[in-house]
């Protein structure tokens, strides 16, 4: 069983694979690949919710590729995408570069927006 740490995480592979791994977040434990896994990691750290790394890939798999460069204004922020592929997409979002799928871009700012909002509405209580 290979092991490795990602943001103070502890991935482990499952069983014998080493194309599966996993993560225990609070009481939930999370698999996929690698990449997604360390997504969901990144989207937990960020906006404290969890998302299963399954939804990362199906989110990849159901855009399609625009084959030019393209970039896009969504709340404030830039997302762009340089090549046309489709999980190619980036944002530089709160001193940090995310990358993948357009979709998860916007769901990833859409989280962090509600989450400030919710943040700045206990303030002032």
């Amino acid at each position: 069983m290979a092991a490795a740490t990602y943001r103070g995480f502890t991935l482990k592979t499952a069983g014998n694979s080493t194309e599966i791994w996993q993560v225990q977040i609070k009481n939930h434990l999370l698999s996929g690949n690698m990449a997604a896994v360390k997504k969901s990691i990144d989207w937990f750290c960020d906006t404290a919710s969890i998302i299963e790394p399954k939804e990362f890939n199906s989110l990849a798999n159901t855009q399609k590729s625009e084959g030019q460069p393209t970039q896009e204004n969504f709340h404030g922020y830039t997302i762009k995408n340089d090549s046309g592929e489709t999980n190619a997409w980036y944002c530089f979002f709160n001193g940090r570069l995310i990358k993948g799928g357009k979709l998860a871009i916007q769901k990833h700012i859409e989280a962090y927006l509600v989450a400030k909002q919710k943040a700045q509405q206990q303030q002032k209580k």
